[in-house]
């Protein structure tokens, strides 16, 4: 299982390096465009959004796997071993149903966009909005996948 989540996270490493490489060329392309040709292009802005919501999502679930969310530890810490591990579980349990609700509603989203075109870019909405719940499933298989094969191994 950890040689499956370690190819999973080394694969979703290099699509965000190339979600948000592509995201710095579109506004780059942008910029030059409007002030240096005084010619803004329409696809560019669009561009920029879609891997704007792409990399917010699945960056959610990359930053989950690396413990780097803001967390609010120190009334936890407070707590007796026996009541932090129930607490943890409790709150793993909330972000995976909140991941479920995510991918459920996100996947309705996407399959709803299919009859929306952009206006940039000509694309389907589908391909914004599938987004959604590819990042939540991935948030709920990062946490799942880490409370049965234990903290990372750096």
């Amino acid at each position: 299982m950890n040689k499956v989540l370690n190819l999973v996270e080394a694969i979703l490493d290099k699509v965000l390096i190339a979600l948000f490489m592509t995201m710095v060329v579109a506004i780059v392309w942008q910029v030059v465009a409007r002030y240096v040709f005084a010619a803004p292009t329409v696809w560019s802005e669009e561009l920029a959004r879609f891997m704007l919501v792409w990399v917010t999502m699945l960056g959610s679930a990359y930053v989950l796997e690396h413990g780097g969310h803001v967390a609010l530890t120190v009334f936890v810490e407070l707590l007796p071993p026996a009541l932090q591990h129930a607490l943890m579980f409790l709150r793993d349990l909330i972000v995976v149903a909140m991941a479920g609700g995510l991918a459920w509603y996100g996947y309705a989203l996407a399959v709803s966009g299919g009859r929306r075109v952009s206006t940039g870019l000509g694309l389907s909405m589908t391909y914004a909005y599938a987004a959604i719940p590819v990042g939540a499933v991935l948030i709920a298989f990062f946490l799942l996948a880490r409370r049965i094969c234990g903290p990372r191994e750096n």
